[in-house]
């Protein structure tokens, strides 16, 4: 039996804990969701091999497809159109060696946000057309379990320590306003 619990949500699908205050604790608690719902997936795929298709097993895919489709694609455009850009700017010029280490990993982790954002078409398409090659599902949803844990890891260790310790909590908030005003957020919701 599959079960899928999903942390509890607000209305504008960010857990309770984070709030658009605190832009770098709601990156890290959408980490922990992307982490919770990578792993269901694999957990799904192992079931689909066992059981197939059924209506537990559609129901949890259904949830799962849903947050990769909607909050962990927002989560990637938070970092990229918020986060990044103010790391980037404490330093433009590059003039301190660390500035340019963690450029690279900004460009790495782009990468890898095209790359994951690839693989998992691949398998939200197979799951919205329930795919009976579950051999083929599993290895990708092992992939993406495997990718999205190591992913946030970097960004959890590096990143955002660093934007955390650099960047003024003005500068955080007001990032965390323009978060929300991008996700249609109006400023009365957001704490």
């Amino acid at each position: 039996m599959l079960q899928i619990s999903s942390p509890s949500n607000n209305a504008s699908g960010t857990p309770q804990s984070a709030t658009f205050e605190q832009p770098i604790e709601l990156l890290l608690s959408c980490h922990e969701k992307i982490m919770h719902f990578s792993s269901a997936l694999n957990k799904l795929s192992i079931a689909l091999k066992k059981d197939g298709w059924n209506d537990e097993i559609i129901a949890s895919s259904n949830q799962i497809r849903r947050y990769f489709n909607v909050a962990a694609h927002e989560h990637h455009l938070d970092e990229e159109n918020h986060l990044f850009p103010a790391i980037i700017a404490l330093d433009p010029e590059f003039k301190q060696a660390e500035s340019t280490q963690i450029l690279t990993v900004l460009h790495r982790l782009i990468k890898e946000h095209v790359e994951s954002d690839a693989l998992w078409e691949t398998l939200d398409n197979m799951l919205e057309e329930k795919s009976d090659d579950f051999v083929l599902l599993e290895e990708l949803a092992q992939e993406f379990e495997s990718s999205m844990h190591e992913h946030a890891r970097i960004e959890n260790e590096e990143i955002f320590p660093y934007a955390k310790a650099r960047i003024s909590t003005s500068e955080l908030k007001k990032m965390g306003l323009d978060i929300a005003k991008r996700r249609g957020i109006s400023q009365a919701n957001i704490s």
